[in-house]
């Protein structure tokens, strides 16, 4: 695999990292892992986010053989990312004690594995305090496409949406957080990119 995987549909990257092809997977886990870590720190809070969104990028690796559609793997991933969170909020951790020394050298090989996973940039503290508070689907849509700088279409395969429902949340969520932080007496700083 090129390192210009960038262009290659994720279908292909896909099949290709089924077939062992370690970079394939990095480059196709590169693409979603701002919005693994969205989802998971959604549902376990920012403490944990990292933590859910390694162990659900590492069960997708383990779990890609078992793919049905290898153009629907964001959908899947997101699925993966979803159901691990929830676990790990109900405490059932049980996959954690049984960790083999495979899971160590997958960590090792795939770079997406290996960084941070939160953003520790973001914008400034009225946004994010606004964001916060907004509905979870515009408030996602939003931290995907603004401050992770994900594509409209990767987040809707992402999220299992259509592009048009991506772009409403995108111009509703913006109405909504400028409403909220005008409410507040705070500046709006309209978010464009």
């Amino acid at each position: 695999m090129s390192k210009t995987g960038r262009d290659v549909p994720d279908e292909v990257l896909v099949v290709g990292a089924i077939l062992g092809d370690f970079e394939a997977f990095d480059h196709v886990a590169s693409r979603y892992r701002a919005a693994v870590v969205r989802t998971a720190q959604s549902i376990v809070g920012r403490e944990e986010a990292e933590d859910v969104a390694q162990e659900a990028l590492l069960l997708a690796f383990k779990a890609l053989p078992s793919i049905d559609d290898p153009s629907r793997f964001a959908a899947w991933l997101s699925a993966i990312t979803r159901n691990r969170a929830l676990r790990y909020l109900k405490r059932e951790q049980a996959v954690e004690s049984r960790r083999v020394d495979m899971d160590e050298l997958l960590l090792e090989r795939i770079s997406a594995l290996q960084r941070p996973l939160i953003d520790t940039r973001e914008a400034d503290e009225a946004v994010k305090h606004g964001l916060d508070e907004l509905p979870a689907d515009y408030a996602l849509v939003l931290r995907l496409r603004y401050f992770d700088e994900m594509r409209l279409k990767r987040i809707a395969a992402f999220l299992g949406v259509t592009v048009s429902t991506v772009k409403w949340r995108l111009h509703h969520g913006r109405k909504l957080l400028r409403e909220l932080l005008e409410s507040r007496g705070e500046k709006w700083n309209e978010i464009r990119k």
